[in-house]
């Protein structure tokens, strides 16, 4: 079915809640850190800026997020692509924020960056940190119009978003040094020591 592409399309926010977490050894989105869970301190950057917030997987929200609307991950993908493709089926009118769970650190200003590179030709803006051409698909900017470009990934089989990279209308600009924080994703117990929003110490994997 061909996309109705016409006329500005709202931003709506996308969560993705459905990692194994196996390396940390419990869902991260759960873990707390001053007074709230990662996933609710995320949520919280992206309140204001976009029309909804949604969550994406198989994970469970804590009671004060209850009443965000959930949707599931596209049956028989892997990765991330599963649910940022479950965003674009489930809300086709919408063009998505996207951040995985595990980036406690993000700010608002990201947010706003992310949303200041938007332009009548990108269909995705997917930030490279240093400009060494490593991208970073689960803090990025997904147009509307991305649709056609995500399922010819999931329909040729390939499950890493980073490799829209190059792709037309796929735009790869740098962040400001002082944001590049919000990029900063946890993924191991290690990570967890001294944790604080002011804390920029850790492991720093992917």
């Amino acid at each position: 079915m061909a996309q109705d592409v016409t006329g500005p399309a709202p931003v709506w926010g996308c969560v993705l809640i459905g990692g194994r977490s196996t390396r940390m050894g419990r869902p991260k989105h759960l873990i707390p850190m001053e007074g709230q869970t990662w996933l609710e301190l995320i949520v919280r950057q992206f309140q204001g800026l976009v029309e909804q917030v949604v969550l994406v997987g198989r994970g469970e929200a804590p009671p004060s997020l209850a009443a965000l609307p959930v949707l599931t991950d596209v049956p028989g993908l892997q990765g991330p692509l599963a649910g940022v493709l479950a965003a674009f089926r489930g809300h086709p009118q919408a063009s998505w924020l996207v951040a995985a769970c595990d980036m406690p650190y993000l700010e608002r200003e990201a947010l706003l960056w992310l949303l200041s590179c938007r332009g009548p030709e990108v269909r995705a803006v997917i930030p490279d940190l240093l400009g060494d051409g490593q991208v970073e698909p689960l803090l990025a900017y997904y147009d509307r119009r991305c649709r056609d470009l995500l399922e010819g990934l999931a329909a040729g089989g390939s499950a890493r978003l980073s490799r829209l990279a190059g792709q037309a209308g796929v735009v790869t600009p740098q962040p400001p040094a002082q944001l590049h924080g919000s990029w900063r994703n946890l993924n191991c117990p290690a990570d967890l020591r001294g944790l604080s929003r002011s804390d920029d110490n850790g492991c720093q994997s992917g």
